[in-house]
């Protein structure tokens, strides 16, 4: 039997929506001043629960308890506060739409404008209390993904904001727009939303999976993108990111400069090879990479008078590292000409000298002293 898709529900659609409500429901409550200042700046109905609410009266903004408005409490020690179809309709509701706007009438449901929401920190009480199932199960969060799924569909109408990050934005596009927000905004928004429930659900359902045992056959990874590389694999194509996964901590550190995609597959199949050559002969190892293949590798062995007048090193300070770095960098150097470096050990100002004057794109290595930092940094201007 064939699935069915619903039909798009009809109603005006604008550019501008002015912020005449908003619903704030924070856990982290950093930045919260300076927003909620903000909303009461822009006169803006603020409808609220818990300790939020009692902070945003503070800072001076009208506070509307969520309780109050839909009529009940807040019940099962906090569960169930904005699982409520006033607090629902509101943010689902199609502007323009004859049918939508009599249910609000009747049903007494306030068009919400914005939504700030964040929520339990469910990663953070996993790694508190690991082998707490009820611990961490009570900080998976249920009203907070609901109200930001139904804000981020209803994005024709309704901004979500979901970290103390986006505020300076939501503020700045409010002061441009007269108070207002524009689509394309809400739009935004409303992308990185359904990427923030998407991974939270994913942490939640990799711990879950943890716990039971017959594992569920579907498996989900979340995607941090850490910083954006220079280009794209091919020159047609948008630059790639550098990503963790599943928020652990990347296995290196972009110390200058910003690496493309072939610099990355250089740089750690390139620290592959010479972690392994340096472990196995006791001795600093350095090897040149080119589109993924190694042009050259050496370990430090010194080089003879005839090899220091060939590879043009004559009168040069040459350490153990550097002589690893001249022999690989010579093995071909052509092929070598903008390459990518790796060295096995911390990188010496002997061997940053020599690399200075080479066409090379990068260089990773587990550390570098300090005066040999300064002076690859300076290559290429820093980048």
């Amino acid at each position: 039997m064939g699935g069915h898709t619903l039909g798009s529900v009809e109603g005006e659609v604008k550019d501008m929506v002015e912020v005449k409500t908003a619903l704030v429901s924070v856990f982290d409550k950093t930045g919260l001043k300076e927003i909620g200042e903000f909303l009461a700046s822009h006169k803006v109905h603020v409808l609220s629960t818990g300790g939020t609410a009692a902070k945003l009266r503070e800072y001076g903004c009208t506070v509307q308890d969520v309780a109050e408005y839909t009529g009940s409490p807040e019940i099962l020690d906090g569960r169930v506060k904005t699982l409520h179809p006033k607090v629902h309709g509101g943010l689902l509701a199609a502007r323009g739409n004859e049918k939508h706007q009599k249910d609000m009438e009747t049903h007494g449901i306030r068009p919400i404008d914005l939504v700030i929401v964040n929520l339990y920190p469910f990663n953070e009480a996993v790694a508190a209390k690991p082998d707490d199932f009820s611990y961490c199960i009570e900080n998976i969060d249920i009203g907070g993904p609901a109200m930001i799924r139904a804000s981020a569909k209803n994005n024709a109408h309704v901004a979500i904001c979901t970290s103390p990050a986006q505020y300076p934005k939501i503020m700045e596009e409010m002061k441009a727009k007269g108070g207002c927000t524009r689509m394309a905004f809400r739009r935004n928004l409303a992308a990185a939303a359904y990427a923030l429930t998407s991974s939270y659900d994913a942490a939640v359902s990799q711990w879950m999976a943890t716990q039971v045992t017959e594992p569920p056959a579907t498996k989900t990874v979340s995607f941090q993108v850490e910083r954006p590389l220079k280009y794209g694999c091919n020159p047609h194509q948008l630059p790639a990111g550098l990503c963790s996964v599943n928020g652990l901590k990347l296995p290196f550190e972009v110390v200058s400069g910003t690496p493309g995609y072939i610099n990355l597959l250089d740089a750690v199949n390139a620290w592959q090879l010479v972690y392994e050559l340096g472990r196995a002969t006791g001795k600093p190892a350095a090897a040149s990479f080119k589109h993924v293949s190694p042009a050259g590798a050496a370990i430090g062995v010194p080089l003879s008078e005839a090899e220091v007048g060939v590879y043009e090193v004559k009168g040069k300070p040459l350490s153990p590292v550097a002589n690893a770095y001249v022999r690989a960098r010579n093995a071909d150097p052509m092929c070598s000409f903008g390459d990518f470096v790796a060295i096995s050990t911390e990188v010496d100002v002997a061997t940053a000298n020599i690399l200075k004057i080479e066409v090379s794109d990068g260089i990773i290595a587990p550390s570098f002293e300090p005066e040999a930092l300064e002076i690859l940094k300076a290559k290429k201007g820093g980048k």
